[in-house]
């Protein structure tokens, strides 16, 4: 078994982590009951953040508390592994590949989680980024020679390797082989591997085929086209507002309407000052009365008024210049008649004639 970079840090994480006294050796196996997990998240401009993690299970108050006072050793830097390992490999990887590399961002963390048997769970998290780990082309992003020279060494039963593509990127091919998990390419120990280490080829995902884009649009396209041919058709929108218009013009009195005078003399009051009596109405009386009483009278009764006075028959446009209302109003409001059955519609022409139901015939 090759002693690598990886084996040294589980080595040292493991051995500040066991009781006092206890010698660890460079083995295979991670005691007690350490797993090693290494993730790298390529990005699209080549650079790789990694994660190194040692988990420890805590099986009572007293290692949690040996775990506490480790941990803080640890963030502060005064135990625990360092990134040494890792700028060698990269000094070594930059030469080897011709690109530029360096290790920084370096964090430390660690945190304790409850699983559900209540088992306590500790870890230590050794952060950095590795600049320039892959190589990007206008294609894809590959990550080439960076492993080679076997300096990550060998997975043992303890220990996993996780490279994530970089967002919108998905995993083309690798080797050796490697599962899938949670988007990752995923070795678990044990894991041999080459002289030349894992490799991977990332490309950018395409998302969904062009043609079945170009289906789902052609889909909607005939679905919008339809859906308005049925409305229409159905009495949609415009129709609907038309109905309620009509409604609300039988409904509601005409735009002139005012209420009564509250203080308009009654019949007992006729006899005063300035009345007049039946006999003695004047015109400009008549006319008032006349006046008030169109008032009242809604707009149908108003049109069939006046087609009564004109011998229950009147084109459209005579109806238009006597009321002095506009085209459109008097439109709806003949129509609303007609499909009452208050009025008639003959087309003659270019006009409609109106009529009443009872109009006799010319």
């Amino acid at each position: 078994m090759r002693h690598a970079a990886l084996l040294v840090l589980a080595v040292a994480l493991l051995a500040f982590a066991a009781p006092a006294g206890t010698a660890v050796a460079q083995s295979d196996s991670a005691p007690n009951g350490a797993a090693v997990v290494l993730g790298a998240h390529v990005q699209p401009d080549g650079d790789a953040r990694w994660k190194v993690s040692v988990r420890y299970v805590l099986n009572d108050s007293a290692e949690r508390d040996g775990f506490e006072r480790i941990a803080s050793d640890f963030e502060t830097g005064d135990i625990g592994p360092s990134v040494t390992p890792f700028r060698a490999a990269a000094d070594a990887a930059s030469a080897r590949t011709n690109r530029s590399m360096e290790i920084r961002d370096v964090t430390r963390r660690h945190d304790v989680t409850e699983r559900s048997d209540g088992t306590s769970v500790g870890r230590l998290t050794l952060g950095f980024t590795w600049t320039n780990f892959a190589n990007v082309t206008e294609e894809n992003v590959e990550v080439d020679g960076v492993f080679a020279s076997g300096w990550l060494g060998d997975l043992n039963a303890e220990q996993t390797l996780r490279v994530y593509p970089p967002d919108d990127y998905r995993a083309e091919s690798w080797q050796p082989s490697a599962q899938r998990a949670d988007g990752a390419l995923t070795w678990r120990g044990p894991q041999t591997f080459a002289d030349g280490g894992p490799r991977m080829v990332f490309v950018r995902d395409a998302g969904l085929p062009w043609y079945l884009v170009g289906g789902l649009v052609a889909l909607a396209l005939v679905v919008g086209v339809a859906g308005a041919y049925v409305w229409r058709g159905f009495g949609g929108r415009g129709s609907l507002e038309v109905r309620n218009q009509r409604e609300t013009t039988a409904k509601e009195p005409a735009e002139t309407t005012s209420p009564p005078d509250p203080i308009a003399p009654t019949d007992a009051d006729a006899d005063g000052p300035g009345a007049t009596t039946d006999t003695e109405t004047s015109d400009e009386g008549v006319v008032g009365a006349a006046d008030e009483e169109q008032e009242l009278l809604s707009d149908e009764e108003r049109i069939e008024r006046l087609l009564r006075k004109n011998g229950g028959r009147m084109k459209q446009g005579d109806i238009v210049s006597e009321t002095k209302w506009s085209d459109a109003k008097v439109s709806q409001l003949l129509s609303a008649m007609a499909e009452d059955g208050r009025v008639e519609k003959l087309r003659i022409g270019r006009e409609n004639l109106i009529s009443l139901p009872d109009a006799e015939e010319p």
